[in-house]
């Protein structure tokens, strides 16, 4: 079916060596068997200057699938097939590029199907010659009509290929660089706006000053081309309402009447906003998590130095970062399972108790609403619930077979603003008194919560059992 299908195939691998082609690409493109463009890269078997407009868009159009394996199109494209010694031939090319994939999933080969579209193009190019010499928008549509009226079945097929690639391309005439000709993706991009027999300057006012008729004059007096990518755009809505950003990537590319001077232009494009967008949100993420890996890091280093400042020797040191980090490693799992800035004052209290072994997780009263809380004040309660977890399984409730331990929390209104409280209590335990000397974690809870804008911490060593309540402004620390 590959070898005698009347339509021009030809396979690629991803070094766009030519792995194989069907006779009638060898027909389309004068080469007379296979075994002499086998092996050879594309750009070796069909030499173009690494500059030139043909060999750009066609090397883009290729990259383009190799990087997203997706299939992309060419819908018009000059390109010289001719052999080596050969009389130059350049002829006009439709190309469609399709991502081949083993059985395994894998992208292995590149196949373009190509059509020879010379036809249709010098057709356009008579076509944009003759309506230059005609005076009235009126008269221009006529001939438009007439010339359409008049081509044969094979050209009405070509036709409708140019009206239905998939990138926008429009013909326009003359220095005022009038619209003759638009295929339907053009008309989307701009709107549905009427734009045939129109100047680009009466059909669009809107990009007046973003460089564009700048351009297509300089096309049109210099006859060189011009390529754009990512190029930033400004349209309006039909009824001038509403502003939309777009992004291209185009090429104007100057049309050459007999004489051998520019009777127009052909522009030929896509649209790849969502392209352009999406670089951009991965460029914020990415800053963003060097953002958060830098504060993490912070965090890390201050548990490290105060841990190692307050303990008596290398053994007590470890234990008590790896436990830190241990807590810490939990609220970010909340922070995970959840969304990436947000959690819950709930999740931070549960994951804080199961870190607990045994029955001393079953000794906890917990109360309070479905209350969200932010990434920074998230992990800094998280390490304030495991200092106190900590100090009540050594000295506390929690060091007995009897002791409990209450956490609720609330958000209450204190005249305009809203509080946040927090209030671990102990009970049941030994006889407490207070330390004679602060230690890293009661340093670490005093800290109170990173971020607020407000925050209290109260510490009351009660003989019947510990308090602590922490206060903080609840707007902030739900940032």
């Amino acid at each position: 079916m590959f070898h005698h299908s009347p339509n021009a195939y030809v396979i690629f691998d991803e070094s766009l060596a030519i792995v194989g082609c069907n006779e009638a690409y060898l027909h389309a493109v004068g080469r007379r068997q296979v075994d002499d463009i086998a092996g050879k890269n594309l750009f070796d078997a069909f030499p173009s200057a690494p500059d030139s407009p043909s060999h750009v868009l066609l090397r883009r159009s290729l990259e383009r699938v190799i990087a997203t394996h997706e299939r992309d199109h060419i819908a018009v494209i000059p390109y010289d097939t001719s052999a080596p010694g050969e009389p130059p031939k350049m002829r006009y090319w439709s190309a469609t590029h399709t991502p081949i994939f083993d059985r395994d999933g894998t992208f292995r080969y590149i196949l373009q199907h190509t059509v020879d579209v010379t036809e249709l193009q010098r057709l356009r190019e008579r076509g944009a010659r003759d309506q230059i010499a005609e005076a009235g928008v009126l008269q221009r549509a006529r001939e438009v009509q007439a010339v359409n009226q008049a081509i044969t079945a094979e050209h009405e097929m070509l036709q409708d290929m140019f009206e239905q690639a998939p990138g926008f391309m429009a013909i326009l005439a003359g220095p005022a660089h009038t619209f003759i000709l638009a295929n339907e993706a053009y008309t989307r991009l701009v709107g549905g706006r009427e734009i045939l027999g129109k100047s680009v300057i009466d059909a669009l006012p809107e990009i007046i000053g973003q460089g564009f008729v700048d351009i297509l004059d300089r096309v049109y007096t210099s006859g060189e081309h011009f390529i754009g990518e990512g190029v930033g755009l400004t349209l309006m809505s039909d009824d001038g309402s509403e502003a939309s950003e777009r992004y291209l990537d185009f090429i104007y590319q100057p049309i050459f009447a007999e004489d051998g001077k520019v009777s127009g232009i052909f522009v030929q494009g896509h649209d790849v906003t969502d392209k352009v967008e999406a670089e951009r949100l991965r460029t914020l993420q990415n800053r963003e998590l060097g953002h958060r890996l830098k504060n993490q890091l912070a965090i890390v280093q201050a548990i490290v130095n105060q841990t190692l400042r307050a303990s008596p020797d290398v053994e007590t040191a470890r234990g008590g970062i790896s436990a830190r980090l241990r807590a810490l490693a939990a609220a970010h799992d909340s922070l995970i399972s959840g969304t990436s800035e947000y959690t819950t004052v709930g999740e931070i209290v549960d994951n804080t108790v199961g870190l607990l072994s045994g029955e001393r997780s079953q000794r906890f009263f917990i109360r309070g609403p479905e209350m969200k809380i932010g990434s920074q004040a998230a992990l800094s309660l998280s390490l304030i619930l495991h200092e106190l977890s900590t100090n009540a399984v050594k000295y506390g409730a929690l060091s007995n077979d009897t002791g409990s331990v209450s956490i609720e929390w609330r958000g209450d209104a204190t005249g305009n603003d809203q509080e946040f409280e927090l209030a671990w209590r102990e009970d049941g335990g030994p006889r407490v008194s207070p330390p004679t000397s602060a230690g890293s974690g009661t340093r670490l809870i005093n800290a109170g919560l990173s971020g607020a804008r407000s925050c209290d911490v109260d510490i009351d060593f009660a003989p019947t059992g510990l308090t602590c309540t922490v206060r903080a402004d609840l707007a902030s620390i739900q940032e």
